[in-house]
């Protein structure tokens, strides 16, 4: 099977989004009798965000080591698919300052 960078971009950010959405949602579980949806959905929350972020670092390797792509594909599927990534060390470095 072909690897596809715009497939795998688009469902990179998708799941980090959905992750970080989710995240959000299952808060409002937290104090009440369906602790249970805030516990399961924060585990959900946190293997779909820090996945989508390794999944960005391990898609932009593909990215590069591929022939068949021509350099500026590569460059935007890059880009594209290293937002999660890219957003995590920005906001680990905010974080320090």
């Amino acid at each position: 099977m072909k690897y596809k960078p715009g497939i795998a971009s688009t469902l990179i950010i998708v799941t980090f989004v959905t992750g970080i959405m989710l995240g959000f949602y299952v808060q409002r579980f937290r104090i009440s009798d369906y602790r249970w949806i805030y516990q399961y959905g924060s585990y959900l929350n946190l293997v779909m965000v820090f996945g989508s972020i390794s999944y960005s670092f391990y898609h932009a390797l593909v990215i590069i080591t591929d022939k068949k792509i021509t350099p500026k594909k590569k460059l935007l599927w890059i880009l594209i698919g290293s937002i999660p990534f890219l957003y995590f060390a920005f906001r680990m470095v905010s974080a320090s300052i």
